[in-house]
């Protein structure tokens, strides 16, 4: 009889399980893809995509060839990130490990990428156009169903006590 062993997909939720899920430059750039559809769907706030970004990834220069060039690219895109969103810049992105000794260019049409290439990208070395994958939205962020639940207990809580206060006092001032 065969065993059938069911696999769950796992999208990284930030750039540390990016790094973490990388074992080569093109897994690294499924990964990345993955997180970018996870956010663009998922973070509604500027406190939810900072801290999907703040926490240090892993190097990945020493992992495999051209682990630099991930490593340049996490950096360069925490920072455009950051200052798109008006969120504070992880101090990770800020190391000199996180650049390239030789340029990197995403495509051929190099004079191109020159131009339109961010700063932050084009600081470290890397030369692409990067996907802007944050929008806020309005209202307030989504909170998971037992964020929900544990605040309605909290109220709830509250509420008794305003009652049970209200009844203590009309006892004692004798209006019962």
């Amino acid at each position: 009889m065969l065993e059938s062993k069911q696999q769950t997909l796992h999208r990284p939720a930030t750039f540390k399980e990016v790094a973490d899920q990388s074992d080569s430059l093109e897994s690294f750039g499924y990964n990345l893809r993955d997180w970018q559809h996870e956010i663009s769907r998922r973070a509604t706030s500027h406190q939810q995509l900072s801290k999907s970004i703040q926490e240090p990834p892993t190097i990945l220069a020493n992992r495999f060839t051209d682990g630099n060039i991930a490593d340049a690219y996490l950096a360069a895109y925490a920072e455009w990130l950051s200052l798109k969103a008006k969120v504070s810049q992880p101090a990770w992105s800020k190391r000199k490990a996180r650049s390239l000794k030789t340029p990197w260019y995403s495509t051929q049409n190099r004079n191109q990428l020159e131009e339109r290439t961010p700063e932050s990208f084009s600081k470290r070395g890397v030369f692409t156009v990067p996907q802007n994958v944050f929008t806020p939205k309005a209202g307030r962020p989504r909170v998971s169903a037992e964020t929900k639940r544990q605040k309605a207990i909290a109220r709830q809580r509250a509420y008794r006590q305003r009652v049970k206060a209200l009844l203590e006092k009309a006892r004692a001032s004798g209006l019962n």
